[in-house]
């Protein structure tokens, strides 16, 4: 962790970033901003009044980035593949109340609750109004 606020303060070498697969990591992630911000202002627009917030949104989009960057395999353009893969996943969880990819101990979801699809009702329900008496 130190690595990266040092990185922030440009008291890195250029060669020690190139050996550090976190940082690598990071700037990868990082050099996808563009495509995060547009997905999550078309996502936006079109379903606010489904959604919590824009943060929420943009907070899974960044997350559904980043486990479509561990899944590319190499083959074809590595930025049309994340278009495709944030597309379909954010679709499947907006209009079909899916959870996020790979994320089954703790799911999310950017939806409001009052929209949250009928096979995670009876999750929600328990989580929010049961007894305590597990």
């Amino acid at each position: 962790m130190d690595d990266f606020n040092k990185l922030e303060n440009g008291q890195i070498s250029f060669e020690k970033n190139l050996n550090n697969p976190d940082i690598a990591w990071h700037k990868k992630v990082l050099s996808y901003q563009k495509l995060v911000d547009r997905w999550t202002k078309y996502f936006w627009n079109i379903n606010k009044s489904y959604l919590y917030s824009f943060e929420d949104l943009r907070q899974t989009i960044w997350y559904i980035t980043m486990v479509g960057l561990k899944s590319y395999d190499g083959r074809g353009n590595e930025e049309d593949f994340l278009n495709w893969y944030v597309r379909n996943k954010v679709i499947s969880v907006i209009m079909y109340g899916k959870k996020p990819p790979n994320c089954t101990d703790a799911p999310f979801t950017p939806m409001r609750f009052d929209y949250v699809s009928d096979e995670n009702l009876t999750e929600v329900s328990e989580l929010f109004y049961s007894d305590g008496k597990d």
